[in-house]
């Protein structure tokens, strides 16, 4: 059986892409969501502005990400991306952008999780309902962003909003150290997106977490789609297992079945 002849046993759903670089074409990202036959893409954020980004540009990125959903339809799922260093225009950004359909927070590494500005936008968005996705990268070797939040502090972000979801990106780049750091706090869901899919990380999410928290995304289009969704379909577990990770968590995280229901405001 070839790869998309299995996926089409199930529906899915990528969890982390990016509205840079060539979706930026709707012509383009159309043609991926048709071809790989995704029932939803979760857009965060098109990264211009490097590691502390304007308000300007944070506001540019949103509009970006409205401007894809609106072309491209209800398939496009917008998270409302922030720079917590500007929490004014944080806090406003989330409140315009939820009367716009927006379902939940993005924050990259302009500020970290333990500053007090972040706790503030956090508490915005989650009194909205809305998850906080997080990226998040352990580096034991090399120099990191200045701000950029290492696993621990999202163990800490969690149990400081201990009623909120949250979903930690990349299970914090060295999965093993990200994974443990979290295991504790039953409101961090994680993702593996991006091109560091080593054996195992799957695998070790599910043992750690438990299936409901563990969520399937592809860092598009700066990763390989094929690769990534690759990692889920060769796990030995039973189907109800890759369709809650493929699909069902993300659903429920935000709080909707795609294409039966608008997301909420």
């Amino acid at each position: 059986m070839g790869l998309m002849e299995e996926l089409r046993r199930f529906r899915v759903i990528d969890a982390h892409a990016h509205n840079w670089s060539l979706f930026a074409d709707t012509a383009y990202l159309q043609a991926c969501l048709d071809r790989f036959e995704l029932k939803g893409i979760v857009m965060l954020s098109n990264l211009t502005g490097g590691y502390d980004p304007t308000p300007a540009q944070i506001a540019q990125s949103n509009e970006d990400t409205a401007r894809l959903r609106d072309a491209v339809g209800a398939r496009i799922l917008p998270f409302c991306y922030v720079n917590a260093a500007y929490p004014d225009h944080a806090l406003a950004q989330i409140e315009h952008w939820g009367g716009q359909g927006f379902c939940a927070l993005k924050f990259w590494v302009s500020q970290h999780a333990t500053d007090e500005r972040t706790w503030a936008v956090t508490e915005a968005a989650l009194a909205r309902g809305w998850p906080v996705l997080y990226h998040s990268y352990y580096r034991p070797h090399g120099e990191a962003p200045p701000n950029e939040a290492p696993p621990l502090e999202i163990a800490e972000l969690a149990k400081r909003f201990p009623t909120g979801q949250f979903i930690m990106a990349h299970m914090g780049a060295q999965f093993e150290h990200g994974l443990r750091a979290i295991e504790h706090c039953p409101n961090v869901a994680v993702d593996y997106a991006g091109s560091i899919n080593e054996n195992g990380a799957y695998q070790l999410g599910l043992d750690l977490l438990g299936p409901e928290r563990v969520v399937f995304g592809t860092d598009l289009p700066g990763a390989d789609y094929y690769v990534n969704v690759g990692r889920v379909l060769e796990l030995a577990v039973e189907d109800d297992v890759k369709q809650m990770m493929l699909a069902g968590n993300i659903e429920r995280i935000l709080g909707l079945r795609v294409g039966s229901a608008p997301l909420p405001g």
